[in-house]
C-alpha cells in the first residue's frame, strides 16, 4: 500500500484539531462574552434562540442566520430536554455566560468534523493529500475567520456550510455527474444553507457556473431558493423585518443601509475595492496566480473540468469583494477567504502537469511550510490580543462606584448592557424578566441609532429622559467606547453635569460626576438638577 495513502486518514485530522485547539484557546483567551468586543452578536442570537425555545420566530434576521439561531436553541433545549420553556427562559437569563459556553462547546467539535470531512471528499475526489490539506488549511490562513467563528454567529457556521457547497461541487468534476439533475440539486441545497447563514454567501452559487449546463444551472438556482427557505423557514414570520432590510442595504450607498438613495458611492467604492483586496495578501496573491493559470489554460485551450472549477472560485472570490465594499468590514469577505484553500488545492493539482515531479513536491511543500510560518505566529498573536483586551477590561474593578447610578453608553462592557441590547434585538420580549433579576443602578445610552431601536436612554423597556433620570442619585459613572459622542450627550442633556474625573479602561473610556475614578469623593461634590 502506498505510505502515504495509509497515513491520509490520520493527517486529515490535523487541521480540524488544529482548529477545534484555536477556537477554545481563542474563547478562554477572550470571555467573557459579554465584553464589548464579543457581545455583538453573541447575546442577540443567544435571546433569539431564547424566542425559538418558546415556538418564536427569531427577529434579528439581518444575515439572516437562522440556522445557527436553530442551532443555540436545539443545544440549549438539549441541555434540558424536559423543562418547560419558561423554566429554561429564566435559567438561560440568570446564567447566559453558562449558556454561551454550552453551544461553543458544541459549535467547535463541529466545525472541526465539517472540516475533516471536507478534507476526507477533496481527498477521494483527487487522490492527493497534498491538495486536500491545502483545502482544510482555509479556516486557518486569516485570522480574522477564527476569531469570528469563536462566537455563535453566522460566521461560524459559513465554515460549515463552505465545506458542504464544496464537497457537493466535487463530483460535478466528473462530465457524468455533471450531466444529472442530482448533484446539481445537492449543491443547491448546500448553497441555499449558505445563504441562510450568511447572506453574502450567495456569491458560493457562481463556483459551478462552468462546470453545468443550462438546465443543471435552473436545477442549481431553484435548488438554492428552496434550500434558503427551507433553512429558514423559522424566521419566516419576521420576512416583512428582512426585506426591509435587505432593500435599505441594497438602495442605499452606504454601510448598512445609511448614505444617500443609491446603490454606491461612486466616489468610495472603488477605494473601498481596493483597499480590501490590499487587506488580505494570501487570498489576493492566491486569487492573482488563479488568474493567472486560466490564462494559460485559455491560451493552451486546456479549459478542463478543473481549470472551470477554478474560474467558478475565482469569479465567486471577486463577486464578493465587489458585493462587500460598500460596507467593507473584513469578516463580509469570509466566503471569499475560505474559497482560497480549495483555489490553492486545484493549483497545487494542475501545477504537477506543468513542472517536475521533484520541483513540484519542493515547491509545494515549501509554500506549505511559509503558510504554517506565517499562520502559527498569527494565531499566537491573535490569541495574545484578544487576552490582552481581556485583562484591560477586567482590570477595573466597577464595585467601586456602589450607589452611583452606571450608564452603559455605545458600546460598554457590561453583563446588564450585553442583555439588553440582546433583547432589543429580540424585540423586547424578556425586558420585564431581565428587569426583576439586574441590578436596579443600571442604565444604557445609545448615542447612536441602531439597527432595531433609536438613539436616547434606557433601562430594558423602558425609555426615559435623561434631564430626570438621575435626579435621586449622588454620583454618576458613565462607561462605553465613544466617549467623543458621550461626552458632550451628557454634558448638553444632564442638567447640571459636569466631569469630575476620567480614565481609560482598555478600549473604553469611563468619566464621573460626583466621584473619581478611584471611588472617593471629588474635591467640589455636584448636585444634579431636580
Amino acid at each position: 500500500m502506498n505510505p502515504v495513502r495509509r497515513l491520509s486518514p490520520a493527517a486529515l485530522l490535523a487541521l480540524p484539531l488544529a482548529l477545534v485547539a484555536t477556537l477554545f484557546a481563542m474563547r478562554a483567551a477572550s470571555g467573557p462574552l459579554w465584553q464589548v468586543f464579543n457581545l455583538d452578536p453573541d447575546y442577540y442570537y443567544l435571546l433569539n434562540g431564547l424566542r425559538l425555545i418558546e415556538g418564536l420566530a427569531p427577529t434579528d434576521v439581518s444575515h439572516p442566520g437562522t440556522p445557527i439561531q436553530v442551532f443555540v436553541a436545539l443545544v440549549l433545549r438539549l441541555s434540558d430536554p424536559l423543562a418547560p420553556a419558561a423554566d429554561l427562559v429564566a435559567a438561560v437569563l440568570a446564567d447566559p455566560e453558562g449558556a454561551l459556553a454550552r453551544v461553543t462547546g458544541l459549535l467547535y467539535p463541529l466545525l472541526g468534523l465539517a472540516l475533516a470531512g471536507l478534507g476526507w471528499a477533496v481527498w477521494r475526489a483527487s487522490g492527493s493529500l497534498a491538495a486536500a490539506l491545502l483545502t482544510q488549511a482555509a479556516p486557518l490562513l486569516s485570522m480574522i475567520i477564527p476569531k469570528f467563528a469563536l462566537h455563535p454567529k453566522p460566521e461560524a457556521f459559513l465554515i460549515l456550510a463552505w465545506a458542504l457547497v464544496i464537497a457537493a461541487v466535487l463530483p460535478l468534476l466528473r462530465p457524468e455527474a455533471a450531466r444529472r439533475d442530482g448533484p446539481a440539486a445537492r449543491l443547491g441545497l448546500a448553497v441555499g444553507f449558505a445563504i441562510a447563514c450568511k447572506l453574502q454567501a450567495l456569491t458560493f452559487g457562481l463556483i459551478p457556473l462552468f462546470l453545468l449546463d443550462r438546465r443543471r444551472l435552473a436545477v442549481l438556482g431553484l435548488a438554492s431558493v428552496g434550500g434558503f427557505l427551507l433553512c429558514t423557514l423559522p424566521a419566516w414570520p419576521s420576512a416583512g423585518i428582512w426585506v426591509d432590510w435587505v432593500g435599505r442595504m441594497v438602495l442605499h450607498s452606504g454601510a448598512y443601509g445609511d448614505g444617500a438613495a443609491t446603490v454606491i458611492d461612486p466616489a468610495r467604492y472603488p477605494r473601498a475595492v481596493l483597499a480590501l483586496f490590499g487587506s488580505k495578501l494570501i487570498f489576493t496573491l492566491t486569487l492573482v496566480a488563479s488568474l493567472a493559470v486560466l490564462a494559460a489554460a485559455l491560451r493552451h485551450r486546456r479549459f478542463d473540468p478543473s481549470a472551470r472549477l477554478l474560474a467558478g472560485l475565482a469569479l465567486a472570490q471577486i463577486a464578493t469583494v465587489l458585493l462587500v465594499a460598500k460596507q467593507p468590514a473584513a469578516h463580509y469577505l469570509e466566503p471569499a477567504l475560505l474559497l482560497t484553500g480549495p483555489a490553492l488545492a486545484l493549483l497545487h493539482l494542475r501545477s504537477a502537469a506543468a513542472a517536475p515531479a521533484a520541483a513540484h513536491r519542493w515547491g509545494w511543500a515549501a509554500l506549505g511550510l511559509a503558510l504554517v510560518g506565517l499562520t502559527l505566529p498569527a494565531v499566537t498573536r491573535q490569541t495574545n490580543e484578544l487576552a490582552g483586551w481581556t485583562r484591560a477590561t477586567q482590570a477595573f474593578d466597577m464595585g467601586r462606584f456602589a450607589g452611583c447610578a452606571r450608564i452603559d453608553y455605545d458600546s460598554a462592557s457590561s453583563p446588564s448592557y450585553a442583555l439588553l441590547r440582546g433583547d432589543l434585538n429580540a424585540q423586547g420580549r424578556y425586558s420585564a424578566q431581565l428587569e426583576a433579576i439586574m441590578p436596579p443602578d443600571t442604565y444604557a445610552w445609545f448615542i447612536n441609532d441602531h439597527t432595531w431601536w433609536k438613539r436616547g436612554l434606557m433601562r430594558w423597556g423602558h425609555r426615559l429622559d435623561p434631564a430626570t433620570a438621575f435626579a435621586g442619585y449622588r454620583c454618576l459613572v458613565l462607561r462605553g467606547s465613544q466617549p467623543h459622542l458621550a461626552l458632550p450627550t451628557a454634558l448638553r442633556e444632564i442638567p447640571g453635569f459636569r466631569l469630575d474625573d476620567r480614565c481609560e479602561v482598555g478600549e473604553e473610556t469611563i468619566f464621573t460626576m460626583g466621584i473619581t475614578c478611584a471611588g472617593t469623593a471629588p474635591e467640589q461634590p455636584p448636585t444634579l438638577a431636580k
